[in-house]
């Protein structure tokens, strides 16, 4: 039973030809010249970091969970944990920062990364279109992390550490302004329900359990995901659970009846009905278009 390839830092610094060993593969930047022939080559991959690309100049489409982007130039692209990528086309200029959340040295570090506009699923938009000054700002804070990098100076990490976290600040910030009117109230209960739907949803889609997990009731739960995003709980967890099953589909060789026992329908006939329900189409046929759509030569 295939899984869909994780690359992760260690792989990546694995792939590097050149590439200085480290004792902490946390923290990576990527670029053209060093990207592995499996990204290149257009290969879908499981994201196991966090990170954001910097597109100065590109003519490739980038998908993520099939949704395809062409980057426009000096736009930036955040990735988080769990999300399928592939890249088809040229890289030719810009920088991948790739990292870990244990790489952020404050307690919490997940929580405070989950609690990012730039990379909360619910409330965000996965890029970020820059201005020229703005452009101009990030080339120099990305240039000086490129150096830190390089060299192996004292307190090397823990420098690296605070850079990037300027870099995130900075991002958010300008994401919050540019997107202003899609940043809603209660955030952090978005934020936490997120991350429970994330880790339960295979086991778990009753929105009386979530919302006891909040220390809330299921109407006031339902009201503040109405508000946030005009979805019921029960359709947040569906629509996590829709999309992990479409990443089954088409990114593995299981069957139709493997992903349904996987996501524990016991039976199949169900689980293609509720497939159909969410998308419109069978499993079956969901994956042979989506197939011929990824991967034309295939």
């Amino acid at each position: 039973m295939e899984d869909i390839p994780q690359i992760g830092i260690p792989e990546l610094y694995a792939d590097y030809a050149n590439q200085k060993s480290s004792t902490q593969p946390k923290f990576i930047l990527l670029k053209p010249e060093n990207m592995p022939e499996y990204i290149k080559s257009g290969n879908p991959f499981r994201n196991v970091n966090y990170g954001i690309s910097f597109f100065v100049e590109s003519n490739s489409e980038l998908n993520i969970d099939f949704n395809s982007y062409k980057p426009k130039k000096n736009t930036v692209y955040f990735g988080s944990p769990g999300q399928v990528f592939a890249i088809n086309g040229e890289f030719t200029e810009g920088i991948g920062v790739l990292f870990q959340a244990d790489f952020i040295l404050r307690h919490g570090a997940q929580q405070w990364l989950q609690s990012l506009p730039i990379f909360n699923r619910f409330l965000s938009e996965p890029f970020i279109e820059l201005s020229e000054e703005d452009l101009l700002m990030f080339q120099r804070l990305i240039n000086e992390m490129d150096t830190e990098y390089v060299n192996d100076d004292f307190l090397k990490y823990e420098m690296l550490e605070a850079q990037l976290t300027q870099v995130l600040v900075k991002l958010s910030r300008l994401y919050r302004a540019s997107k202003e009117n899609k940043v809603t109230v209660d955030t952090q209960h978005m934020m936490a329900l997120e991350s429970l739907i994330n880790k339960q949803f295979k086991n778990n889609r009753s929105v009386v359990d979530y919302a006891a997990q909040l220390y809330m009731t299921p109407q006031n739960l339902n009201r503040i995901t109405k508000k946030a995003m005009g979805k019921s709980v029960s359709e947040l967890i569906n629509e996590k659970l829709i999309i992990e099953i479409k990443r089954y589909l088409v990114y593995t060789d299981m069957s139709s009846e493997e992903i349904a026992h996987f996501f524990n329908f016991y039976d199949n006939s169900y689980f293609t009905k509720t497939f159909k329900k969410a998308v419109g189409e069978t499993p079956k046929a969901f994956r042979k278009k989506q197939k011929e759509l990824f991967f034309p030569t295939k």
